[in-house]
């Protein structure tokens, strides 16, 4: 099953970044389903290649209160996952705990679980 990551709300693990690759790993982002149900997943990585990064590390965890992707010089509001991007890339991040953080690099990949369909958590607020 295919998804969409919706960067608000979604709550980051940790951010790594060794040997020229970032990663972001979420302890549950926000996604929508194929169908449209929107939800939350645990595990989704998001993996940048020749990554640099530009603001607190250490801080960004939490929730997300916005986070824009940009891929050359178009906005992916909600990238499709699993799904592999390239080019110029930017992902800027802005935390509920006011951390910003801005990783650019060349190959972003986003990952989802090996059993996505069965942790996924249908949203059921009104």
């Amino acid at each position: 099953m295919r998804f969409a990551l919706e960067f608000h709300d979604s709550e980051v693990r940790d951010v790594t970044l060794e040997d020229g690759v970032a990663r972001v790993r979420f302890a549950a982002a926000s996604v929508r389903a194929a169908d449209g149900a929107r939800g939350w997943l645990p595990g989704v990585v998001l993996a940048l290649s020749e990554a640099t990064q530009a603001g607190d590390a250490p801080h960004a965890f939490g929730r997300l209160a916005e986070g824009r992707l940009r891929n050359d010089d178009r906005y992916i509001p909600r990238p499709d996952l699993p799904g592999t991007l390239a080019g110029r890339l930017e992902l800027a991040l802005h935390f509920a705990n006011g951390t910003l953080l801005t990783l650019r690099g060349g190959t972003l990949a986003l990952s989802l679980p090996d059993d996505a369909l069965s942790l996924f958590k249908e949203d059921l607020s009104c």
